[in-house]
């Protein structure tokens, strides 16, 4: 405790709390924590000591609080557009011939993980933008970070919504089709069982009934458990929908324009209206054709009551 941390070591270690400082200075810098000269998953960070300590005090204690900062926050919005990029390609994969269970649960498991990253990092820049600065300096240095990370953050979250939805939209239809093959595989199974039952159950018919039963069971309870997953996805992506109006909401307040925001909405928009121009390309459809019937209905009536004068104007002969 106490010690000086070694210019080389990347990463202090606090308990499981980890901090990358590959880019300060060099300098050996005083801490009260557990030295670790190693490389770690930043996904497992749960905290941060100056963080931590900045909650307490509420301010930037100095420029190194701030360097610290961004080197977390940085590399917390590296991992989470890392994460993003991998979840854009699962999502591809989903319901086509590479789906599988193992891609599904990496899906999923990695889409969990990168929300939590998320709520994190929403916790930290709240924090930021509430620290209190005390010199002109600080509030420069604090300026800086609030009108950068924020963009590069909201960029990769409104990706992230993209990903949620596609997957969300693709595991949807894959488990509609599971759920139909199934009823018809066993539905198909329990019928031809039904009718070899007629003539008395063999020790065979037995065996099957019962083999059937288990894989029955087995089927559903997978099926079960994607709907599940499903849900938590569903769950999942209206949390990050509130992660986004958050940080929206703290550009907003700052007086900040961002260009992802509008650009959010914007896309928002285009589909909603996309919605529209498609209800009304459906609705002019149905007039049309209720049009055709309409024409082709009063064509017929004028022939009929023409062949009936005709016949009429015959038998007065």
């Amino acid at each position: 405790m106490g010690d000086k941390l070694p210019a080389d070591c990347r990463f202090i270690t606090c308990d499981n709390l980890k901090v990358n400082t590959s880019e300060l200075t060099g300098e050996s810098i005083p801490v009260s924590a557990t030295v670790q000269c190693t490389s770690v998953n930043f996904m497992e960070t749960k905290n941060i000591e100056f963080y931590s300590s900045m909650v307490e005090q509420g301010t930037m204690a100095s420029p190194s609080d701030f360097q610290r900062f961004h080197n977390a926050l940085s590399t917390n919005l590296k991992t989470i557009s890392d994460n993003v990029t991998d979840l854009e390609k699962l999502a591809q994969k989903l319901g086509t011939p590479e789906d599988s269970e193992r891609l599904r649960e990496r899906y999923h498991r990695l889409q969990n993980e990168t929300k939590n990253i998320m709520q994190q990092t929403n916790d930290a820049l709240q924090e930021l933008n509430n620290a209190r600065v005390l010199t002109e300096a600080d509030q420069r240095r604090k300026k800086m970070l609030t009108d950068t990370l924020p963009k590069q953050y909201l960029a990769t979250l409104s990706r992230f919504q993209q990903a949620q939805h596609i997957g969300a939209r693709k595991e949807k239809e894959s488990l509609d089709r599971a759920r139909a093959i199934s009823f018809h595989q066993y539905g198909t199974l329990d019928s031809q069982l039904a009718g070899d039952f007629v003539s008395g159950p063999t020790y065979d018919q037995l065996q099957r009934q019962a083999v059937s039963s288990i894989e029955q069971e087995v089927d559903m309870r997978a099926l079960r458990e994607r709907h599940e997953q499903l849900r938590e996805l569903e769950r999942n992506i209206v949390e990050v929908n509130e992660l986004f109006k958050d940080v929206a909401k703290l550009i907003h307040d700052q007086g900040a324009v961002i260009d992802s925001i509008d650009e959010h909405i914007i896309n928002t928009e285009v589909k909603i209206e996309r919605g529209t121009r498609h209800i009304e390309s459906s609705v002019g459809h149905q007039s049309a054709a209720r049009c055709k019937i309409i024409i082709l209905v009063t064509i017929l009536i004028i022939v009929i009551a023409i062949i009936i004068l005709v016949l009429a104007l015959t038998l007065k002969k």
